[in-house]
């Protein structure tokens, strides 16, 4: 978020038309000003897991929302996307792609599955741990307050930490589940795990495209391609969503 400047009077958004003045300047806006840094518009005492518990003690909160992002995984080690030099786009070289996005484009996906076969071995659930926010949003559900968790993250963390899968909103989908995206059968995910990790075919004849050729289509993660509807309602590896 940006403060504009224009003509010594700060202003927030666009600039008016019906004012001339110099071009305006934008600066950074300071993370507490966001959020109402002054007295008496201040919400939280602090920005740490320490003053989120306080505010909902405080006043009894009951039904919280949880919308999470890529922040919360990336101390237990997954990188973001789009950070420059740090993010998954920008160390994707090895997989000689046409583009970064095209590891999740469902149109590559379809002519050229093993780029994302191979990154799925790295990002497969189990080689990662929560974080101490996976395990707090675990423990909103055991004291009964939380309403439910939105999370754009496809690591599968939440439910690893131990949420219900009807607490979570998974919108770009996650390794909870699988599917044969040439038929719409569901595939049993440890048997997704097992051919993935195997690679393209191993010495006992295990291996994605054994996986394929056994379901009659491409096999993949129930996670959200480019290309792909996004999932509302249950995203979590349940039943009763909807595509949109």
């Amino acid at each position: 978020m940006r403060r504009v400047v224009k003509g010594g009077e700060e202003r927030n958004g666009a600039s008016d038309p019906e004012r001339a003045g110099p071009t305006p300047v934008e600066e950074p806006l300071d993370f507490e000003e966001t959020l109402g840094a002054t007295e008496g518009e201040r919400v939280l005492e602090s920005f740490d897991l320490a003053g989120i518990a306080n505010y909902i003690r405080e006043h009894g909160c009951n039904n919280v929302i949880v919308m999470a992002g890529a922040g919360i995984s990336v101390s237990a080690g997954i990188p973001d996307f789009r950070t420059p030099g740090s993010g998954l786009y920008d160390n994707l070289q090895k997989y000689q792609l046409p583009s970064p996005t095209a590891v999740f484009d469902i149109g590559f996906f379809r002519e050229n599955p093993s780029p994302f076969y191979m990154l799925a071995r790295e990002l497969f659930p189990g080689q990662y741990q929560p974080t101490v926010t996976h395990h707090f949003i675990k423990l909103l559900h055991d004291k009964g307050l939380l309403l439910r968790c939105f999370s754009q993250n496809i690591d599968s963390l939440e439910t690893q930490a131990g949420l219900p899968h009807d607490k979570l909103v998974a919108a770009h989908g996650n390794f909870d589940s699988a599917t044969c995206i040439a038929t719409g059968e569901k595939v049993p995910v440890e048997e997704v795990k097992e051919a993935i990790m195997a690679g393209e075919a191993d010495e006992e004849g295990r291996g994605w495209r054994r996986l394929n050729e056994k379901y009659g289509g491409l096999v993949k993660p129930d996670i959200v391609f480019f290309g792909e509807q996004v999932m509302l309602g249950d995203g979590g590896g349940g039943e009763g969503g909807r595509w949109e």
